[in-house]
């Protein structure tokens, strides 16, 4: 499985140990580099401030040849366990007293010996004349060479070798200090990035949810609220704007498919839906429904003497005179041209009729203000189809309330006709 494929939270948890990581690494190694200089300037200090006693002791043996008392000197320092070996040599270079530690490896302090006399040999200019010592530490010992120095001459040198141990252990013991504190810091870094990605990632996995939501139920009413004031918030804020202006967008859609735009009453393509759902269970429950079609009597006169911005006026007086007479649960829809279909739920015929006798009176005393200041009054014919349904067909109804429409417009216009009263 690749990085890349793992969860927000994960690559948040990894790359917050990944940097405290690298820090804490780079922290060690400073301080490890530091350290070791710091104790090996300690170490190497060490070591010539007791060369330095030890070089103040021996002059006078040297100076007199008392090669006894050298020994002696040099057999003291068997008192510190870290020194290896203490050598003598005179001003030509010669051994005059020594002394090596029984329990160091000889054959180890041979060999370091040997490396320290080629180097004090190439610097015995340094040694001699400049009277400046030597020192260094290596990997498995360090030494000290100091000159012996009566009255301005240069009796001979004192070699100081000493193994580091000492310096291995503090530095062992600073390494394994530095490993534990950076583990233990290491571990409260990744439990405190666990607590702290739940920061970026719940208003990220949030606005992850609604979307899912959204998805799901095509339901825009949705918004996602942050306390953060950081950029989320921004993010929220315009996550939110672009949801209400998709439902601004939806509603609109809706109203254009659904809604006839000059008198804002439902269109055909509504009007059939829902009146399929309505037969449906008028069908289901056995009940009446109610049709009635409108139409306005002589509207083809109106529009060529008028001119069409009536014609289109007088539609919209009719739609607003329909759309008040109509019970809360009915449906007006406008069909085409002079058309209006209202569609009754649960309306018997009697009281289908007499909604529409209702609204073919609210039309008939409805006075228009033309533009000329003139006034102008128009009637309609209404078809009127009430019966419990055998079938959820929607031909036979249509067929029928068209019908009813048809004969009350052939038998004098303004007028409400059943499509019972019609077939009888």
């Amino acid at each position: 499985m690749k990085f890349s494929d793992f969860s927000i939270r994960i690559k948040l948890i990894v790359l917050l140990g990944a940097t405290s990581a690298i820090a804490l690494l780079i922290s060690a190694v400073m301080s490890l580099s530091l350290t070791f200089v710091a104790q090996r300037n300690e170490s190497l200090r060490h070591l010539q401030q007791m060369s330095d006693v030890a070089r103040e002791n021996l002059t006078a043996a040297l100076a007199f040849r008392d090669n006894a008392s050298a020994a002696r000197m040099l057999g003291s320092l068997s008192a510190n366990p870290r020194i290896m070996a203490a050598i003598i040599h005179d001003d030509e270079a010669r051994q005059f007293s020594a002394f090596v530690a029984p329990a160091a490896n000889q054959g180890s302090v041979a060999r370091y010996l040997a490396e320290v006399a080629q180097l004090a040999t190439r610097k015995q200019q340094q040694l001699f004349e400049q009277r400046v010592g030597l020192e260094s530490i290596e990997f498995d010992y360090m030494y000290v060479v100091t000159p012996i120095v009566l009255e301005g001459k240069t009796l001979g040198t004192l070699t100081l070798l000493s193994d580091n141990q000492a310096l291995k252990e503090r530095i062992s013991s600073f390494v394994l200090m530095q490993i534990l504190i950076s583990v233990l810091t290491l571990a409260i870094i990744v439990l405190i990035s666990i607590r702290l990605q739940k920061v970026f990632t719940a208003p990220i996995f949030h606005i992850i949810d609604a979307i899912r939501k959204i998805a799901e139920t095509k339901n825009y009413a949705v918004s996602v609220e942050t306390i953060q004031n950081d950029e989320f918030k921004v993010l929220y804020h315009h996550f939110n704007d672009m949801i209400a202006q998709i439902r601004e967008r939806d509603a609109l859609l809706s109203r254009l498919a659904t809604t006839d735009p000059l008198t804002g009453l439902a269109n055909r393509r509504h009007a059939m839906e829902v009146l399929q759902t309505l037969v449906t269970r008028a069908l289901r429950k056995q009940e009446f429904f109610g049709l009635i079609m409108f139409d306005i009597d002589y509207f083809k006169r109106i529009n060529d003497q008028f001119g069409h911005p009536v014609g289109d006026l007088v539609l919209k007086e009719v739609a607003a005179i329909l759309l008040h007479g109509a019970r809360e649960y009915d449906l007006v829809a406008r069909i085409g041209g002079e058309e209006f279909l209202l569609l009754c739920d649960h309306s018997d015929p009697q009281t289908t009729h007499l909604i529409a006798e209702r609204m073919r009176l609210a039309i008939e005393a409805n006075v228009i203000t033309i533009d000329s200041g003139k006034t102008l009054r128009i009637t309609a014919s209404a078809g009127v189809y009430a019966v419990v349904p055998a079938s959820d067909d929607l031909d036979a109804p249509l067929r029928c309330v068209d019908a009813a429409l048809y004969h009350a417009k052939e038998t004098g216009r303004n007028q409400v006709l059943m499509w019972e009263n019609h077939e009888k």
